[in-house]
């Protein structure tokens, strides 16, 4: 079954360019210079600075900005031509993005200019977060993690060892060293990474040490840790509400801070297959997933099951970012040069052409 897993994998991380350090970026044709967005772009991540202004991050270092929902963009230059994965700001003026290779970049006005740092490691990087304008973590490939305090003048790499406790010889040599997929921090103290086999770490010290949590999640025909999901996303609003999402559309939640998390159930005749790469939710519970083929579900407050959502057209591509402002403005970033905007709330979603 972990075989077949590790196929699907391997098959989902070439389509989206989820891929580990041993992996080459696909070679694509130069970008025509006469357009902004073309179909050929795929698109990591998006963040919304406001209800009407928007940074979508992709492929060969392209950031691109809107300042009006969505009807005009421009293409803001990065140094490098490296695939740029996730996007995070700690305030109106901080900023910083991770990608291939061991990339960071730094913005120090909002967005508008961005710089190089100097990782200290070449390991793919797939998240980051920072928990105050100096301290910043980022995960990756072989269970990498790399900190500063300084603000990204200095960074630090180390890897988060595997716990081998109630696991086979076997299995523990297998599952060593998994990829980090994504990193959410609540407040200075409290985060989550999430990855390869059902990873699932917290920290209560600020990231100086991380307890597994994905034991929880065993059971119902998952008897040991190498059959879990690998898990893509991880999205907490409060130090006790998260969700995960990942392989087989499974999607983990938790109402005690991890202590315990069990998979949601899914409420469709027919069921969600395609991995899920990206999860959000509203302090209220209403919730969104995005995935492969085109995949979004989401969950209302006071419900216990997701459902896919309506979008008002089909998507045939992949979908690996999801962003809102507030309730109402959200974007929804993929394959194909794929940039979704909604005003509602997701009653009503509509594409975006950079």
């Amino acid at each position: 079954m972990q075989g077949t897993r590790r196929v699907l994998l391997a098959v989902t991380a070439a389509a989206s360019i989820w891929m580990g350090g041993c992996h080459q970026e696909v070679e694509l044709p130069p970008l025509p210079e006469a357009k902004i967005s073309v179909i050929g772009d795929r698109f990591f991540d998006v963040k919304a600075l406001s209800a009407e202004r928007a940074l979508v991050i992709g492929y060969r270092g392209k950031v691109l900005e809107t300042t009006d929902s969505g009807r005009t963009w421009n293409v803001i230059p990065t140094p490098t031509d490296r695939a740029l994965y996730n996007l995070r700001f700690v305030d109106a003026q901080n900023g910083w993005i991770c990608g291939q290779a061991g990339l960071i970049l730094v913005t120090k006005d909002g967005g508008k200019t961005w710089a190089e740092q100097k990782s200290n490691t070449d390991s793919y990087l797939f998240a980051i977060h920072p928990i105050s304008a100096t301290h910043v973590y980022a995960v990756g490939d072989k269970s990498v993690l790399v900190e500063t305090t300084d603000g990204g003048a200095t960074w630090r790499p180390r890897k988060i060892a595997q716990s081998g406790e109630g696991v086979s010889e076997d299995i523990a040599l297998a599952v060593q060293d998994p990829i980090f997929y994504d990193l959410d921090f609540v407040d200075q103290q409290n985060g989550w990474i999430v990855g390869e086999f059902g990873t699932i770490r917290h920290t209560a010290d600020g990231g100086r040490t991380w307890v597994e949590q994905q034991r929880s999640l065993l059971g119902g025909g998952i008897v040991d840790m190498f059959d879990l999901p690998t898990l893509f996303g991880v999205h907490f609003v409060n130090s006790q509400e998260g969700v995960a999402a990942g392989l087989e559309g499974k999607i983990a939640e938790t109402h005690d801070g991890g202590t315990t998390w069990t998979f949601a159930a899914v409420n469709e005749t027919v069921p969600i297959e395609d991995p899920l790469y990206a999860p959000f939710l509203f302090p209220d519970g209403k919730g969104w997933a995005i995935g492969a083929a085109g995949e979004v579900l989401t969950k209302e407050p006071g419900e216990s099951g997701w459902k896919r959502a309506k979008l008002g057209m089909r998507l045939f591509t992949w979908l690996r970012g999801v962003d809102f402002f507030d309730q109402n403005n959200g974007w929804i970033v993929g394959g194909f040069g794929t940039i979704l905007k909604t005003k509602d709330g997701g009653k009503t979603w509509t594409p975006s052409l950079a």
